[in-house]
């Protein structure tokens, strides 16, 4: 396994069939892709634990469906990581999973240089996307925690529309405490205006219910049954 070149996307690949790995490497590193291979998901967990990579290429026949390693496998495409999977005769159950988990796409084997190529480099810019959306959120989320608790009381009540003088009858303060409150709320987070105040919180809550969503439909295959997981925080 080689160290990522900088400015390279970096693909995990994992096949178990030695001759098929040297192959996909080969076509995979010809789209100016840094590929580090792997004989199965236990060598990956084993030599790259935690690395930084842009998608996961596997071959199916290096997954146990019957074991962990496949809903190990669905766990990662919850937490966001895009994953192609290939596979010579698929079973249409495990296709159908992996799909509604949200793995980017399910290839059948022999696969067209054509056609691996879109399916990557679908992943990869899911990956930048992701990432720079995870960044983004990242940034308004530290932005937000430096709000005092009551702060974000005025905050809460701010963005439903409601006005100082309502906002201070509500908490039980004075209008020009809530000013104040509200001068600071616009520095710490900032912007310039309530309005923006309201789209910051919009996009904080949807990027809040796209995780919910994206972690209870891959665990919804994980546990191969249509009950919703726990709860999950932001």
């Amino acid at each position: 396994m080689t160290p990522a070149t900088s400015g390279q996307a970096t693909v995990q690949l994992v096949d178990r069939n030695g001759r098929d790995r040297d192959a996909l490497q080969l076509q995979l590193e010809s789209l100016g892709l840094q590929v580090e291979a792997f004989a199965s998901l236990a060598d990956r967990a084993e030599r790259a634990p935690g690395t930084s990579h842009a998608c996961i290429v596997c071959g199916l026949d290096a997954v146990s469906p019957s074991q962990s390693e496949f809903d190990e496998l669905l766990a990662e495409i919850g937490e966001g990581i895009p994953v192609v999977l290939l596979g010579r005769a698929p079973p249409l159950s495990l296709v159908v999973r992996a799909l509604k988990a949200g793995a980017v796409d399910v290839l059948r084997r022999p696969v067209e240089a054509a056609e691996l190529e879109r399916a990557v480099q679908e992943a990869v810019g899911r990956s930048q996307s992701e990432r720079l959306h995870r960044s983004r959120i990242s940034e308004l989320r530290e932005r937000f925690d430096r709000l005092t608790a009551r702060e974000r009381e005025v905050f809460d009540r701010l963005i439903t529309g409601q006005l100082n003088k309502q906002v201070g009858a509500e908490l039980g303060i004075t209008e020009r405490t809530v000013k104040a409150h509200r001068a600071s709320i616009l520095r710490k987070l900032s912007v310039g205006s309530v309005a923006e105040l309201v789209r910051l919180a919009t996009t904080l809550e949807f990027a809040r219910q796209q995780m919910i969503e994206r972690a209870f439909m891959a665990s919804r295959q994980f546990l191969n049954r249509q009950d919703a997981p726990r709860p999950l925080t932001a």
